[in-house]
Order: structure tokens, then C-alpha cells, then sequence
């Protein structure tokens, strides 16, 4: 569970570096998608977290 937690985490950073830095234009298509799949992400790595924490 310790390795999905990091690589969710990870990810996460990546595709909200990616967005919140301009490489990807706001409202694009593409950044909607990236949008959902970084809320995805989070969600992963909180849920990840706290098993890890229990």
C-alpha cells in the first residue's frame, strides 16, 4: 500500500506541476482531462494514506 500511496502522490505532483506551471493551456481539452485525473489521484493517495495509517 506504502508504494501506491508514493506513486499516486507522485503522479498527482506531476500533472499539477504540468497544469498549474502553463505547459498545458487552460481550457483545453487536455487540461479538463488532466483536471479529473489529478482529483482521481488525490483521491487515491489519501485513501492509500489512511490504510496505511490504520
Amino acid at each position: 500500500m506504502a508504494t501506491t500511496c508514493f506513486s499516486a502522490a507522485i503522479a498527482a505532483l506531476s500533472i499539477g506541476a504540468a497544469l498549474f506551471t502553463g505547459i498545458v493551456q487552460p481550457g483545453a481539452p487536455s487540461a479538463e482531462i488532466l483536471s479529473l485525473a489529478l482529483a482521481g489521484l488525490t483521491g487515491v493517495t489519501i485513501a492509500s494514506a489512511s490504510a496505511l495509517d490504520s
